[in-house]
């Protein structure tokens, strides 16, 4: 026998783990459920997790049309296992097919939907895990899965936005490192060898630029070895916990980009609250979902003070209004009108409208007047460099007009 703890729900929404002693971990499940207890998951109290199997990540677009033809098969009337079944043959993911056949191995065995869902936890977060269990134990799978698709969807459409909107800035940045290091290289030594004839003094910029293009020049190794160490220690410092914790506070703060991110954010996280709450999961328990998926450490340590919070007995408009500016106004009240009404879940659909339109509005703002501020950044740079390099020119026609 091994020594198992297995993570339950209780009446209130709020999760524990319990210690059962069994064979293998479906043994752990059923003790917990035969003593009463909604049982989510188990594992081995040396903390290795017995259904950690992973073929690897997938892309969210393989995972959306793998959700939406799931739930097309399944509003048709298919079985649930014929229909995964048919699944595993149209998948072109060889990480999703491996995951598929385990999976439909493991539910002919007789294991349910969501247990042999989670063996693969790398393609399917805790929030589609516990939607899945909701349809199945409601019997409205299809409906589950339709809401499941929506959500998929939104967050494809919301990182392509992202990526859209930073794409044309990095590339113009990368562009402009290529010309000034090519300028330094090939251009600078040349006037550097024309100055040196004539002899003199030369203006601090001039002096300054030409100084860069020796470092350069000179110690190459050394400049580019010195990023790498840069850039490595930015990944390793932004890898750990409080650098984590300060690289999302100075990014939400940047101008421009800060507010965009912030915004990215919360409609993520107000779409999924809306459709967790929709499917009748407790308010608790979906913010412990949710809270995995938040990205920005601000902001879900502020869901996560909230839920303790609302677990000690305070209202949900309460608590998330003392986690402003993180969670904003028109989220906190939004959800003091749904709470007062009984109307929480469609005060967070218009909540999660509202925000996803404001994040597509900040995306062409931002569209709109980081050309002309790119545009300006480069004209100060390469246009310095250009004008360093030609005021002795200058200064020698003055002598010469003079004489």
């Amino acid at each position: 026998m091994k020594k198992f703890k297995v993570k339950i729900q209780r009446t209130d929404g709020a999760f524990e783990l319990i210690p059962i002693n069994a064979e293998n971990r479906w043994e752990a499940i059923d003790a917990a459920a035969m003593q009463g207890f909604n049982a989510i998951d188990a594992f081995e109290e040396s903390g290795e997790k017995s259904f950690s199997v992973s073929h690897g990540r997938i892309k969210p677009a393989d995972l959306y049309h793998f959700t939406r033809l799931f739930a097309t098969l399944t509003r048709a009337g298919i079985p649930i296992l014929e229909t995964l079944e048919m699944l595993l043959g149209r998948s072109d993911s060889q990480a999703l097919k491996g995951a598929l056949t385990e999976i439909v191995a493991n539910i002919s065995d007789g294991g349910t939907l969501k247990a042999a869902f989670a063996k693969h936890p790398q393609i399917f977060d805790h929030t589609y895990l516990q939607l899945l269990e909701v349809g199945e134990e409601s019997g409205k799978l299809a409906q589950v899965l339709d809401r499941l698709t929506v959500l998929l969807k939104k967050r494809i459409v919301l990182r392509g936005m992202i990526i859209k909107a930073l794409t044309y800035p990095v590339l113009v940045m990368l562009l402009s490192f290529v010309v000034v290091v090519a300028i330094l290289v090939k251009i600078v030594p040349r006037f550097k060898d024309i100055y040196a004839k004539f002899g003199g003094e030369l203006p601090t910029i001039t002096q300054f630029t030409l100084n860069c293009s020796d470092i350069l020049i000179n110690y190459f190794p050394a400049v580019a070895l010195g990023v790498i160490i840069f850039t490595a220690s930015i990944i390793a410092i932004k890898r750990s916990e409080r650098g984590k914790r300060l690289y999302d506070r100075m990014v939400l703060k940047l101008p421009l980009f800060g507010q965009m991110f912030h915004t990215y954010e919360i409609a993520g996280f107000s779409k999924s609250f809306s459709m967790l709450v929709h499917s009748g999961i407790t308010v608790n328990s979906a913010l412990e979902l949710i809270k995995p998926s938040i990205d920005r450490y601000p902001i879900r340590i502020a869901v996560t003070q909230a839920e303790e919070m609302i677990r000690s007995g305070k209202g949900i408009a309460v608590s998330f209004d003392s986690q402003a500016p993180w969670l904003p106004e028109l989220l906190n009240r939004m959800v003091a009108v749904g709470e007062r009404s009984g109307n929480l879940p469609e005060m967070l659909d218009h909540v999660a409208d509202f925000y996803e339109e404001e994040f597509n509005n900040k995306i062409e703002t931002l569209a709109s007047l980081i050309e002309p501020v790119l545009i300006v950044f480069l004209g100060v740079i390469i246009g310095g460099i250009v004008i360093s390099l030609y005021l002795p020119i200058f200064g020698m026609a003055k002598l010469i007009s003079r004489r």
